[in-house]
């Protein structure tokens, strides 16, 4: 994948950068304030990350973001503005009106994206973790977890690495699963003791002889808890998918208004009733949506395919909806009819059963112990005897790729990696932090041997030396990636890059500090927004 260009403008101002190279790309200026980070930010933007880090001084929802970049010798243009994307190939345009659809079209159409299981449910990986995977910005650094947190954990980085590598998610190796049932077993014979010292039931005897083949609170109640979680997962899945059937009706109706305009007529040509003019504009559903010209024939095909695109999107996803309702329907049964006990009897008694005790609260931190192994267990059994030495071995020749590179660097450094992520709450600082996050975006690229462009904001941060800069230099332009970098360089040092021959130059030191975008670049935004019929 390499970056050809990014636009970043709107009406009034704008700005282009159109000099990468395939190779080894440095963004320098003499000061901090010269749109270095506009320029990374707008190309992860554009790429979907979110939320983004623009320097807070800029508004960047005020403006169009296009890039374009190639990938397998295809060209593509991308249109974002705010949660809207354009999507352009010189031979199809597609509109996604969230980062959900961004991504699977992209999953379908551009390249395969790695899938992880989240809260039980596999999901296309977001952008925002991705592109993890090969930037770094220069702010907010975090080497003990992954940024931007929220949706995704750690556990789901490695998954994403793992994926990528072709060797699943997370599970036990043979020796580790034999200590699990082990562990699992013993638990089991220590709930069995609990239950056996104290009697969970003081109501009616009636009660008692419903809830017999129960045995205790804590099981009762974990099951009424399972059967409510999934009534509610299921209220959600339903809710989602009438979501789908809504937005996709509401597509088929736009299609029938566009459809409208194609209708033959022999001779004359269509005309707004209201000003008279021969442009016709299409816009999406959003208040501040893209407005594209759809007056040529051409055009109006070129969006109603791209719609009929998002409409079978929408499709296959009401069908995932629908399947996901019945595995879970499926799953409330089954917890229904073990012990011959209907889901109005537990409701019935629910409130019969005595006040939790401390034998009660152990059993429980015990159930929840015993359902985390017997997860763990499950996963392991269907999965390949080897797929978790697999992973350690991936996971250990990155971290020694590390340490190799980290120690190339400095020599003489006190810091041995042994994860990819810092301990927790032992987070890097100053010049640690930056050899941390060179060393791993270097390891990702050598031995992943993923295509897409290392960009790095700042890649000198907290005064690394020349010898070291130098080995940086030396180990990064090995890569098969494009490289994007940016620093700020010292008055002594104007001019280093001129002669090296590894490295494509772009200066911005004559940029006016604070103010990137300038009314002089609004007719190549103009012209690129073209591409795509959007009106500015």
């Amino acid at each position: 994948m390499i970056i050809k260009q990014i636009a970043i403008g709107n009406e009034i101002e704008g700005f282009v950068e159109s000099s990468f190279s395939d190779g080894f790309n440095i963004i320098s200026s003499d000061d901090n304030n010269k749109g270095k980070t506009i320029v990374i930010q707008g190309i992860l933007y554009a790429l979907g990350n979110e939320p983004p880090a623009f320097p807070s001084s800029f508004d960047y929802k005020q403006y169009i973001y296009i890039l374009q970049f190639e990938e397998s010798g295809q060209e593509y243009w991308i249109c974002r503005k705010n949660n809207e994307f354009a999507i352009y190939n010189n031979e199809s345009l597609f509109l996604a009106e969230s980062i959900s659809e961004f991504k699977r079209y992209w999953d379908k159409n551009i390249f395969s994206l790695p899938r992880i299981m989240v809260n039980n449910i596999e999901r296309i990986v977001d952008p925002s973790l991705l592109l993890q995977l090969f930037f770094v910005g220069q702010d907010k650094k975090s080497t003990d977890n992954i940024e931007n947190r929220g949706l995704y954990k750690k556990v789901d980085f490695y998954n994403m690495i793992y994926e990528i590598a072709g060797l699943g998610s997370i599970k036990l190796n043979q020796g580790e699963l034999i200590l699990a049932k082990q562990r699992l077993q013993n638990l089991k014979e220590e709930r069995s003791s609990l239950i056996k010292q104290h009697k969970l039931l003081k109501s009616k005897k009636h009660s008692a002889e419903i809830l017999s083949s129960i045995r205790d609170k804590a099981a009762f109640e974990n099951k009424v808890k399972q059967m409510e979680e999934i009534q509610e997962d299921i209220s959600n899945l339903k809710k989602e998918r009438n979501k789908c059937a809504n937005r996709k009706l509401s597509w088929e109706k736009t299609i029938k208004e566009l459809n409208s305009l194609n209708r033959s007529i022999k001779t004359g040509e269509l005309r707004c009733m209201d000003c008279n003019s021969t442009n016709i504009l299409y816009k999406g559903t959003k208040k501040d949506s893209f407005s594209f010209d759809v007056s040529t024939a051409e055009m109006r095909k070129t969006i109603i395919d791209s719609i009929n695109e998002k409409i079978e999107s929408y499709e296959e996803e009401k069908e995932r909806y629908s399947l996901e309702i019945q595995r879970k329907q499926e799953l409330l049964q089954n917890i229904l009819s073990e012990d011959e006990i209907s889901l109005e009897t537990l409701v019935a008694y629910k409130e019969e059963v005595m006040d939790a005790s401390e034998a009660e609260k152990k059993i429980i931190e015990i159930d929840e112990k015993i359902a985390e192994l017997q997860g763990k267990i499950q996963i392991t059994e269907k999965g390949t005897a080897d797929q978790k030495e697999q992973q350690d071995l991936l996971l250990n020749s990155i971290v020694q790729k590390m340490n190799e590179f980290y120690r190339a660097i400095d020599s003489s450094g006190n810091i041995v990696i042994d994860d990819i992520f810092s301990k927790s709450g032992k987070i890097y600082s100053g010049s640690d932090a930056t050899m941390f996050y060179l060393a791993r975006l270097y390891a990702f690229a050598d031995i992943l041997e993923h295509n897409f462009p290392i960009i790095i904001d700042s890649f000198r941060a907290e005064d690394l030396s020349s010898s070291k800069e130098e080995v940086v230099l030396d180990w990064y332009s090995k890569l098969k990636n494009q490289l994007i970098f940016t620093t700020t360089l010292k008055k002594q040092e104007q001019g280093k890059y001129d002669s090296d021959k590894r490295i494509t130059l772009i200066d911005y030191t004559n940029h006016m500090p604070s103010k990137i975008l300038q009314k002089e670049w609004v007719k190549d935004i103009s012209e690129l927004a073209e591409k795509f019929s959007i009106e500015l």
